[in-house]
């Protein structure tokens, strides 16, 4: 059913309220440069591919992805007016599922809603590249392994919080960057690429495998099979320590290293607070990117707006 974005009640005793049985997904649709008629949905079957297992861990019943990316296309076929037709502007879509059991017991979920919301969106740093400061909690962990950290929650995310508000008052930095056991794992509520030569003088992409504490992003599994096609680094999907990170800064072997996620794609870093000492990473100042951050936007770009043709990762409407 397709209506009007509304408030719906809630019962107070609601199971998602008091328990959190809920998931999300995001994804964006862009209006096609070349022919304004078009609209294209970035790969958001991998979106509801994510979403099932999200659905799977909380007892949700799964669906067909091939009909909700039908039901979806048909959503912003309707509302593609309300896409901006400017520069790094989209339409983000919000597909959300809550239990809708009224109960204040724990027990198996028998009735659920599953329902998208939309909003035109502008560009994540309005003025260009903002590079973000890291502040690394060696107290607190956001995810283990077989754990849920690579579902997408609510809470995985709630209790994020409390740690990322004290790293900005008491460090003015900007997202955390999450350890366990001192191994790097998300940056904020981004997965991480660290660009560096590493000790074996290869000029290598890293970033940290999907182990089951790491979400298995969109725009990260897109930034992994675009560097690969370059064919003019090493892209690795293995595990590293915080330690490296320094040491590489302290040997000037780190180029530089970004956030990946749908609503920023890429998002540069500058330094990272480690044991209260700041390690600065490099950029090129006057773009706030390093040049491979910088590429790695345009590549993705081309796609969402129909430059460049891969058409799996295209749905056009």
């Amino acid at each position: 059913m397709i209506k009007p974005n509304e408030p719906f009640e809630l019962d107070p005793s609601n199971a998602t309220l008091h328990y959190s049985i809920e998931c999300f997904e995001g994804c964006k649709a862009y209006v096609k440069t070349s022919d304004p008629e078009r609209v294209i949905l970035y790969r958001v079957n991998k979106n509801f591919e994510r979403m099932n297992q999200s659905h799977k861990q909380l007892g949700f019943p799964s669906f067909s992805v091939d009909e909700m990316v039908k039901c979806t296309s048909a959503l912003i076929d309707l509302e593609r007016d309300w896409i901006p037709n400017r520069p790094s502007h989209s339409m983000y879509i919000r597909p959300n599922s809550i239990a809708m059991d009224n109960r204040l017991g724990m027990s198996h979920i028998k009735k659920m809603k599953l329902f998208v919301v939309l909003s035109p969106v502008g560009p994540y740093f309005p003025s260009g590249f903002v590079p973000v400061k890291l502040y690394c909690d060696t107290q607190v962990v956001r995810a283990w392994p077989n754990g849920f950290g690579d579902k997408k929650v609510g809470g995985n995310y709630a209790p994020t919080l409390k740690i990322s508000r004290e790293g900005n008052e008491l460090h003015g930095c900007d997202q955390v960057l999450w350890l366990l056991h001192d191994y790097v794992t998300e940056v904020g509520t981004m997965n991480l690429f660290v660009f560096w030569k590493n000790e074996r003088g290869e000029d290598e992409l890293i970033t940290p495998p999907l182990d089951g504490t790491i979400l298995p992003g969109i725009t990260r599994d897109s930034i992994i099979q675009l560097a690969r096609s370059l064919g003019e680094f090493k892209v690795s999907e293995r595990p590293f320590k915080i330690q490296e990170m320094v040491k590489a800064v302290e040997e000037g072997r780190l180029h530089e290293a970004f956030g990946s996620g749908t609503a920023a794609l890429v998002s540069p870093v500058k330094e990272f607070n480690y044991k209260d000492t700041v390690f600065q990473v490099p950029i090129e100042e006057d773009k706030g990117a390093g040049p491979l951050t910088q590429r790695m936007l345009a590549l993705l770009q081309d796609i969402q707006y129909g430059n460049v043709s891969k058409p799996e990762w295209q749905t056009v409407i």
